[in-house]
Protein backbone atom coordinates (compact mmCIF):
# COMPACT_ATOMS: atom_id res chain seq x y z
CA UNK A 1 0.00 0.00 0.00
CA UNK A 2 3.49 2.43 0.01
CA UNK A 3 2.32 3.57 3.62
CA UNK A 4 4.17 2.79 7.19
CA UNK A 5 0.76 0.72 8.97
CA UNK A 6 -0.52 3.76 10.92
CA UNK A 7 -1.04 5.24 7.93
CA UNK A 8 -3.24 2.29 6.70
CA UNK A 9 -5.04 2.63 9.67
CA UNK A 10 -6.12 5.86 9.29
CA UNK A 11 -7.23 5.24 5.91
CA UNK A 12 -9.43 2.85 7.34
CA UNK A 13 -8.31 -0.45 5.57
CA UNK A 14 -6.24 -2.71 8.66
CA UNK A 15 -8.71 -5.21 7.75
CA UNK A 16 -7.22 -4.99 4.13
CA UNK A 17 -3.48 -5.76 5.45
CA UNK A 18 -4.88 -8.39 7.86
CA UNK A 19 -6.98 -9.99 4.80
CA UNK A 20 -3.36 -9.92 3.05
CA UNK A 21 -1.88 -11.56 5.78
CA UNK A 22 -4.68 -14.28 5.88
CA UNK A 23 -4.18 -15.06 2.55
CA UNK A 24 -0.15 -15.57 2.66
CA UNK A 25 -1.21 -17.72 5.88
CA UNK A 26 -3.50 -19.74 3.45
CA UNK A 27 -0.48 -19.89 0.87
CA UNK A 28 1.99 -21.08 3.40
CA UNK A 29 -0.21 -23.78 5.11
CA UNK A 30 -0.95 -25.13 1.80
CA UNK A 31 2.85 -25.49 1.44
CA UNK A 32 3.42 -27.60 4.60
CA UNK A 33 4.37 -24.09 6.64
CA UNK A 34 1.64 -23.28 8.74
CA UNK A 35 2.02 -19.86 10.60
CA UNK A 36 1.76 -20.82 14.65
CA UNK A 37 -1.73 -18.98 15.56
CA UNK A 38 1.16 -16.93 17.95
CA UNK A 39 2.34 -15.32 14.46
CA UNK A 40 -0.81 -14.44 13.47
CA UNK A 41 -2.01 -13.00 16.14
CA UNK A 42 0.70 -10.80 16.51
CA UNK A 43 0.84 -9.51 13.42
CA UNK A 44 -2.90 -8.83 12.77
CA UNK A 45 -1.95 -6.49 15.92
CA UNK A 46 0.76 -4.99 14.46
CA UNK A 47 -1.50 -4.25 11.23
CA UNK A 48 -4.04 -2.81 13.27
CA UNK A 49 -1.87 -0.51 15.32
CA UNK A 50 -2.82 3.15 15.01
CA UNK A 51 0.29 5.62 14.25
CA UNK A 52 2.42 2.95 13.67
CA UNK A 53 5.47 4.15 11.42
CA UNK A 54 6.17 0.49 10.51
CA UNK A 55 7.00 0.24 7.29
CA UNK A 56 7.80 -2.76 5.09
CA UNK A 57 11.97 -3.11 3.84
CA UNK A 58 10.43 -2.86 -0.07
CA UNK A 59 8.91 -0.03 0.89
CA UNK A 60 12.03 1.74 1.81
CA UNK A 61 13.72 0.53 -1.17
CA UNK A 62 10.92 1.90 -3.69
CA UNK A 63 10.86 5.31 -1.93
CA UNK A 64 15.01 5.09 -2.81
CA UNK A 65 14.07 4.07 -6.32
CA UNK A 66 16.13 1.24 -5.97
CA UNK A 67 15.48 -2.24 -6.88
CA UNK A 68 13.04 -4.86 -5.41
CA UNK A 69 12.39 -8.79 -4.90
CA UNK A 70 9.24 -8.15 -6.25
CA UNK A 71 9.42 -12.18 -8.17
CA UNK A 72 11.67 -13.62 -5.73
CA UNK A 73 9.18 -12.52 -2.47
CA UNK A 74 5.44 -11.49 -3.78
CA UNK A 75 5.79 -13.36 -7.11
CA UNK A 76 6.58 -16.46 -5.55
CA UNK A 77 3.93 -16.66 -2.97
CA UNK A 78 1.64 -16.30 -5.86
CA UNK A 79 3.47 -18.89 -7.45
CA UNK A 80 2.48 -21.56 -4.38
CA UNK A 81 -0.31 -20.13 -4.04
CA UNK A 82 -4.41 -20.46 -6.10
CA UNK A 83 -4.36 -16.83 -7.93
CA UNK A 84 -8.02 -17.04 -7.83
CA UNK A 85 -8.22 -17.77 -3.95
CA UNK A 86 -5.19 -14.71 -3.34
CA UNK A 87 -6.99 -11.77 -4.99
CA UNK A 88 -5.08 -9.04 -2.59
CA UNK A 89 -1.81 -11.22 -3.22
CA UNK A 90 -2.39 -11.04 -6.97
CA UNK A 91 -2.90 -7.49 -6.83
CA UNK A 92 0.02 -6.59 -4.31
CA UNK A 93 2.51 -8.51 -7.08
CA UNK A 94 0.82 -6.72 -9.96
CA UNK A 95 1.46 -3.39 -8.16
CA UNK A 96 5.21 -4.53 -7.55
CA UNK A 97 5.46 -5.46 -10.86
CA UNK A 98 4.13 -2.20 -12.21
CA UNK A 99 7.13 -0.60 -10.01
CA UNK A 100 9.54 -2.42 -11.74
CA UNK A 101 8.32 -2.01 -15.02
CA UNK A 102 8.27 1.95 -14.66
CA UNK A 103 11.49 1.78 -13.06
CA UNK A 104 13.15 0.17 -15.68
CA UNK A 105 11.61 2.74 -18.39
CA UNK A 106 13.19 5.53 -16.44
CA UNK A 107 16.48 3.73 -15.96
CA UNK A 108 16.58 2.75 -19.93
CA UNK A 109 15.63 6.57 -20.89
CA UNK A 110 18.08 8.19 -18.27
CA UNK A 111 21.08 6.18 -19.88
CA UNK A 112 19.69 7.13 -23.03
CA UNK A 113 19.92 10.80 -22.46
CA UNK A 114 23.16 10.66 -20.91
Amino acid sequence: MRAAVGDIVAAGAADLAIRLLDECCTIATQQGFPPSSRFIELNRAVFSTAGSGLTASMLRDIERAAPIEADHIVGDLLGRGDENASPLVRIACAHLKAYEARRAREMTFSRKAA
